[in-house]
């Protein structure tokens, strides 16, 4: 299963969500940060002997191997840990490596959607026409996109997923289930609520997934900037009620590709 979590404009959280959503994914899982913007990971990140990732060994060394074919657990042989112990993708540092890898970036996207035993979770950051990782995002089961209960949010959010609509209508390639959630602060009961009302009206075919709990303490945590325990915070409590119906949205999505 292919999970790629991102935004309509700027990145709103996408980067925590998708690395606490890869912390609490019930089955083995892989953590891909494919920011074409530029990853946070290998900066902030520490193996479990507190030394810092190899950023030159993830996406970038990924995508030289694919000049000359990648078997579907070729990911395997580039991934790194993180203390705690999750595996880890590092992501290119700068937009100008992710244009330089972009003609890869196919074959990247297949071994990601087609490993043999792991899901994956992948942090696109901003999607948006153009974006050499759409291939990873066309390749997924279900593409994830964050928003915040602000006016503006919503408008960027609503013409996004009217682009990805008409190119799921107009496509011949696979394309992803589409969900939406709110990063928002844990006590507003009110923009979920609302922000499904207006997709509704719209029509889009997109299903809210739920709430990211806007908790700042926690995401410095998650990215490596404050060193303290975050498994009870509000954020990774909130990100696990996530995990249940993203994967059904995945797997609804994967059992329409296969004919059932």
């Amino acid at each position: 299963m292919l999970v790629a979590i991102g935004s309509a404009k700027g990145s709103p959280g996408v980067s925590t969500t998708a690395r606490v959503l890869a912390g609490v994914w019930p089955s083995d899982v892989v953590l891909v940060d494919a920011d074409p913007a530029g990853g946070d990971v290998s900066l902030l990140g520490r193996t479990a002997s507190r030394g810092p990732l190899d950023p030159e060994r993830g996406v970038l060394s990924l995508a030289a191997d694919a000049r000359r074919g990648l078997a579907n657990d070729s990911l395997d042989d580039h991934l790194q840990q993180l203390e705690g112990g999750l595996d880890v993708l590092c992501g290119v540092t700068s937009p100008e490596q992710m244009t330089g890898i972009a003609p890869a970036v196919p074959a990247l996207a297949s071994a990601l959607a087609h490993h043999p035993t792991r899901d994956v979770v992948v942090d696109c950051g901003r999607v948006q026409a153009g974006s050499p990782v759409m291939p990873v995002v066309a390749a997924a089961d279900v593409l994830v996109l964050l928003a915040r209960p602000r006016l503006e949010s919503y408008a960027h959010l609503r013409e996004r997923l009217r682009w990805l609509a008409q190119m799921r209508a107009t496509s011949t390639r696979r394309m992803p289930a589409l969900g939406v959630a709110l990063l928002a602060d844990s006590r507003d009961r009110r923009s979920l609520a609302e922000l499904a009302q207006l997709l509704a009206h719209e029509g889009l075919p997109v299903t809210v997934v739920g709430q990211v709990a806007e908790d700042q303490r926690a995401a410095d945590v998650v990215g490596g900037r404050l060193d303290r325990g975050v498994e009870r915070s509000l954020l990774v409590r909130s990100v696990r009620q996530l995990v249940a119906p993203v994967s059904d949205l995945a797997a609804s999505q994967g059992a329409v590709r296969a004919g059932i």
